[in-house]
């Protein structure tokens, strides 16, 4: 019987072990996926906040492009001005 009686105490301690250590090994695994998401989190979030949105930028190049085409305009029109009044100069008196 005492044979019996230290089989059962070996058995159940070996069950709460094995059961601990389960419970320990699950608890490992839901720390590491947390702060695995943790730090997903973080990457997103600066992501979100240094980068702009293809919309926004889109529309900020599209207006430098307009003032760019209007400065070139004016640009075009100040040289002609600038050739007309060259000619006038040059132009042979009679």
């Amino acid at each position: 019987m005492n044979s019996g009686f230290e089989w059962l105490i070996t058995t159940l301690v070996a069950f709460f072990a094995l059961v601990g250590g389960i419970i320990v090994r699950d608890r490992q695994v839901h720390k590491a996926i947390s702060d695995g998401d943790e730090k997903l989190h973080e990457r997103l979030n600066k992501v979100q906040s240094e980068y702009v949105r293809r919309d926004d930028l889109n529309g900020h190049i599209q207006s430098i492009e307009n003032s760019v085409n209007q400065m070139r305009e004016e640009q075009r029109e100040t040289n002609r001005r600038i050739d007309a009044l060259l000619a006038a100069m040059t132009a042979p008196k009679k």
